[in-house]
């Protein structure tokens, strides 16, 4: 039977400690592209950047792009997704105990395949009827309203005194 193949996919998601533009600068200085060809990239869709790959070949992949900052997955082509590698734990007895320091949870967003809710679960919105009988346009000439829609304001009395000025 035949060893089976990966997929290299990229979603847009970036490594904690990276800015998007350095990320940007770096996929298109790794992949000798143009900055709109690397934007595209960044739709948060599913991308596939290399398939039929060996193992070592995807994590290997994977790693130079973590090293950049762009967050890639490595999937199985019959469907599975790949567990991240981890590093093996080291023993105790080789480094002096240090504080308990609690672990960071490893926790990853799901990839976004397809819709959460069925088509009949979604909340079916029908068109609304808005009456606009009572609306009528006026050509755009002139003042908007009538003479006798319009309220004069009063003219204000202003006391100024005299002033001289030496």
């Amino acid at each position: 039977m035949s060893e089976p193949t990966y997929s290299l996919i990229f979603r847009g998601d970036l490594i904690a400690g990276f800015t998007a533009g350095d990320v940007k600068a770096n996929l298109a200085r790794l992949f000798k592209s143009s900055p709109q060809a690397v934007e595209k990239l960044f739709s948060g869709r599913p991308l596939i950047l290399r398939k039929g790959l060996g193992r070592a070949q995807a994590e290997q992949f994977q790693a130079t792009l973590a090293k950049i900052g762009a967050q890639a997955t490595v999937k199985d082509e019959s469907g599975a997704v790949v567990a991240k590698s981890k590093p093996a734990p080291k023993s105790q007895a080789s480094e002096p105990q240090e504080k308990a320091q609690p672990e960071a949870p490893d926790w990853t967003l799901a990839p976004m395949e397809g819709h959460l809710l069925k088509d009949y679960e979604r909340k079916q919105a029908s068109a609304v009827q808005v009456s606009t009988d009572h609306i009528s346009l006026r050509a755009a000439e002139g003042l908007l309203l009538d003479k006798n829609e319009r309220v004069e304001p009063e003219a204000a009395v202003v006391n100024i005194p005299q002033w001289d000025v030496d």
